[in-house]
C-alpha cells in the first residue's frame, strides 16, 4: 500500500482539505499507516499533477485560500486497479531487532534499557489505541454500520500487533535475565 492510494480512498469516500487529510491520518489511518503532513501535501500535489484528484479553491477571509480534494474518474481507475492487486505482507524495519543481533557489541544491559524504552512506547501507543476504541467504538460490532466496522477492524489489528508485541518483550525480559 502507498500513500498515494490511501489519499485517493480518503478522498474518495468525502472531498476534503489537505487539513482534513491530515487529521484524519492522525485519528484514523495512524492505525496502519504513518505519513507526516509535508508527505501528504506533496502527495496531494502530485496527484493532482497527475490527473488522479482534482482541487477547487475556497476562498478564506483574513487567511490564504484552502485547495479541497475531489478525486477524478481517472483516480478512481487507478485506485481499483491497485485494489484488485494482491497484497504482500508488510516487512517491517525494526531498527531494535539489529540490536537483538548485535547486542553482544555493547552489552546486554544497554539492550535491556532499549527495550524498556521500547515497551513504554509500545504501552502508549496501545492505551491511546484503547481510548480511541473506548469513544469511537463501544457500540457492539453488530450495531455499526459496515464502514465503521471495516475502519474498527484497521484499530483491532492495530491493539493486537502492540499487545503481540508486549508479549514478545516479555519473553524477551526474561531471556535477557539469564
Amino acid at each position: 500500500m502507498s500513500l498515494r492510494h490511501l489519499i485517493l480512498a480518503l478522498v474518495a469516500a468525502r472531498e476534503s482539505t489537505g487539513y482534513e487529510i491530515t487529521k484524519e491520518f492522525d485519528e484514523v489511518a495512524g492505525f496502519f499507516w504513518r505519513a507526516t503532513h509535508q508527505q501528504v501535501y506533496r502527495e496531494l500535489g502530485t496527484l493532482a499533477d497527475a490527473g488522479l484528484l482534482r482541487f477547487s479553491e475556497v476562498e478564506q477571509h483574513g487567511k490564504p485560500d484552502k485547495k479541497v480534494y475531489a478525486i477524478t474518474a481517472e483516480g478512481r481507475k487507478a485506485f481499483a486497479d491497485w485494489f484488485r492487486e494482491p497484497t504482500d505482507p508488510p516487512r517491517a524495519a525494526d531498527p531494535l531487532m539489529i540490536k537483538f543481533f548485535a547486542a553482544e557489541l555493547v552489552g546486554i544491559d544497554e539492550l535491556r534499557r532499549q527495550l524498556a524504552n521500547a515497551r513504554a512506547r509500545r504501552e502508549a501507543i496501545l492505551a491511546a489505541y484503547e481510548a480511541i476504541q473506548a469513544q469511537h467504538y463501544s457500540e457492539p460490532m453488530k450495531e455499526m454500520p459496515r464502514w465503521k466496522q471495516l475502519i474498527f477492524m484497521t484499530l483491532r489489528l492495530g491493539m493486537a500487533r502492540e499487545r503481540a508485541w508486549l508479549e514478545w518483550a516479555d519473553e524477551s525480559e526474561k531471556v535477557l535475565r539469564t
